[in-house]
């Protein structure tokens, strides 16, 4: 686990992101079940836990408790308290070491000298790009050490190097890369820079263009590698190449001084890696090359990037970002040596892509893996596992996910199943699989890149079942939930608890359940649980009353073959006053039952005359795409919008004597806008 605390809570307040924080209102509660857990823990009396990050997403807030020992934090030791939306404890994770000793944490050699020890034993050559050091306590070989762990990204090579050294003795303990690539490496690798003084993104920004491969030309063109004109041919452009690729928007681009950069909110070109390329600014927003031009693959990566950042943000609602260079992605299309691979550097939150074999940039299955790689980093500060190969799946799943969002390939294609359909699945190596029949764990070979494929696959295939935006939530929401050590098995669980803490139908929870079964997972039974419910607001109908429908849907009651009793008091079809009014839903399984309540208020709705009264008038009716309300209101008016079912769809916190409101995205039919302050409505019909 890296340290990114100081700098996560510096990007919340750069960024505003408010799906991060260092501070929760369940910490005490989080506090409590580890008091009443401490025996299993093996917590003893010298150890003490901080909170040091916080997440709250759709599926509830996840705190983790890092682990220290005389204020010097023991390296991968974390406890994990996850709290559903009903504020209820839904998944806890540990990798709490119980064995750690009461040490002296002063240490004899300094930060520099441990650097020069560090350096001495790795003997890179050309200069290294990022390098850090911190204290941290850890146990190496059932002793308890004081180390400086070591980061070193070299400016050529392929690794990130992570060495420990001894504190007091300045020995060196170990010494691995912890780059993460996106196939088994043939030679040793590489890694650089970071940049931590990154500032706020600038207000240049301008849309653009480019021309892209999504995902890449053989699955745009429906043909198998060696097809004619598609072969790499040393980066050589063809015609078949050429039509392959897709005109698209580059939402924001950098604009300074009348250059152009491959730079937005979200992505960010860097030169890090070896070889030296550039950046690739220019003096046109538009980005259009063929692929014999390096600045090719540095579009499609920045494109890939971005859009992928952009959708789990904007569209999933999800705040995942990298928590180094101020939430900015930063990535070198052509690094590792022109190595054939690519790599994920977790010390520098940063990408880089080889150039061997057929351009890693070119791939759209290379970037969103690896982009993948990132997403689990982040999401757990710093907690990704490997164990099983589970990182390398996530990151498999992740880029099949888009790529087979796109409809190109035939199910009966087994294309359809393909990673890296033009990075791989060729002569210059095999490419992976999401239809891999292997199960878990019977099926697992201990080769990383192997055994992801039953993860990827399990996914892909409750993709196919329930789609692809509730899958990624779930999945990312998922991995939200685990640590370093988790394995598959824990994975599916903790998939499934996000969907479930996210209120999905339960249908879709034993479609999981299912899935996961099929592929080996052991999966628990369901408990009965049913989340807290939102309270409604509705407006009355004719007669100004209101007839009270099923909330089944709402309460979505969960257990072990959705089998529950629910029921509704009021009863369906009662009909309502104007006003506040509780509702209770009670499921009921066996000797189990849960109750939810909330609060349903019904808005009066008043005679059109008295609207009238109010010199409104609303145009055009019927509507297509905007309606305009003109009047003369009180500065404090607002409005809500119900459709005939009584549902708020739309509301306008204050309007002015003019108001234009976009309605383009409500389904065709009779709507009511009601004036909060004047108690006054008015029916619009939506063509």
């Amino acid at each position: 686990m890296k340290l990114k605390l100081q700098l996560a809570t510096v990007l919340f307040f750069v960024l505003s992101l408010t799906g991060l924080a260092q501070t929760s209102d369940k910490e005490a509660a989080a506090r409590l079940w580890i008091k009443a857990n401490e025996k299993e823990l093996n917590i003893k009396p010298f150890h003490a836990l901080k909170l040091g990050f916080v997440r709250k997403g759709e599926s509830g807030e996840t705190l983790r408790f890092y682990q220290y020992i005389n204020d010097v934090q023991v390296i991968d030791a974390e406890v994990l308290v996850h709290f559903s939306p009903s504020n209820d404890i839904t998944s806890t994770a540990s990798t709490f070491d119980g064995n750690i000793s009461n040490i002296n944490v002063t240490p004899s050699i300094s930060k520099e000298a441990a650097i020069a020890f560090s350096d001495a034993n790795l003997r890179i050559e050309g200069g290294i790009n990022f390098q850090e050091a911190k204290l941290f306590v850890t146990t190496i070989t059932n002793e308890t050490k004081l180390v400086y762990k070591i980061t070193t990204n070299p400016n050529k090579g392929n690794a990130s190097w992570e060495s420990l050294i001894d504190a007091q003795t300045g020995a060196v303990l170990s010494v691995k890369d912890v780059a993460i690539y996106h196939h088994e490496r043939k030679n040793s690798k590489k890694h650089s820079e970071p940049n931590k003084n990154a500032t706020a993104t600038p207000l240049a920004f301008v849309p653009g263009t480019a021309m892209v491969f999504t995902p890449d030309p053989l699955s745009q063109a429906q043909v198998a590698y060696g097809a004619t004109g598609y072969v790499d041919g040393n980066d050589a452009n063809t015609t078949q190449l050429g039509n392959a690729r897709t005109s698209v928007v580059l939402p924001e681009i950098d604009l300074t001084a009348g250059v152009y950069k491959l730079k937005s909110s979200y992505a960010e070109i860097k030169d890090f890696e070896a070889p030296t390329t550039g950046l690739y600014t220019q003096a046109t927003s538009a980005f259009n090359f063929t692929r014999d031009n390096n600045a090719f693959e540095a579009v499609n990566v920045f494109y890939h990037l971005d859009h992928s950042l952009r959708y789990i943000n904007e569209t999933l609602g999800i705040v995942c970002r990298p928590l180094l260079n101020a939430g900015v992605l930063q990535f070198d299309p052509s690094g590792l040596n022109g190595d054939d691979n690519s790599h994920y550097l977790p010390s520098s939150d940063q990408l880089a892509f080889g150039e061997g074999g057929v351009d890693d940039a070119e791939d759209a299955d290379v970037i969103w893996h690896e982009f993948g790689h990132g997403v689990h980093d982040w999401i757990t500060n710093g907690s990704s596992s490997q164990v099983n190969g589970l990182g390398e799946g996530s990151g498999d799943y992740w880029a099949q996910s888009y790529s087979r969002s796109l409809n190109q390939w035939p199910t009966t294609n087994a294309a359809y199943h393909y990673m890296f359909s033009w990075d791989g699945h060729n002569p210059f190596w095999a490419g992976r699989i999401t239809n891999y029949t292997a199960l878990y764990p019977g099926g697992l070979t201990g080769a990383i890149h192997t055994d992801g494929q039953i993860w990827a696959t399990a996914l892909m295939k409750i993709w196919d079942a329930i789609g692809r935006e509730k899958t990624d939530k779930a999945f990312i929401n998922g991995l939200d939930l685990t640590n370093s050590t988790t394995n598959q098995q824990n994975a599916a669980i903790a998939f499934r608890t996000a969907a479930m803490d996210m209120n999905y139908p339960c249908a879709d929870i034993t479609t999981i359940t299912q899935k996961f079964t099929q592929a080996g997972y052991t999966m628990p039974t369901i408990a009965l649980r049913m989340n807290a419910i939102a309270d409604q607001t509705v407006a009355a109908g004719a007669g100004n009353t209101y007839t009270l429908p099923s909330y089944a849907a709402l309460a979505n009651p969960i257990n072990t073959g959705c089998n529950a009793t629910l029921t509704q008091s009021p009863v369906v079809g009662t009909v309502l006053a104007p006003g506040s009014h509780l509702i209770t839903m009670t499921a009921t399984s066996g000797a189990s039952s849960v109750v939810r309540t909330f609060t349903l208020t019904i808005t009066p709705t008043l005679a059109v005359n008295e609207i009238v009264k109010n010199n409104v008038v609303i145009f055009p009716n019927p509507a297509t795409n905007v309606i305009t309300i003109k009047g003369e209101f009180d500065s404090n008016e607002s409005i809500a919008i119900y459709n005939l079912l009584g549902q708020k769809v739309i509301e306008k916190t204050s309007i002015s004597n003019e108001q234009n409101i976009d309605v383009s995205k409500l389904a065709t039919g009779v709507y009511t806008i009601y004036f909060n302050n004047t108690k006054s409505s008015y029916k619009f019909v939506k063509e």
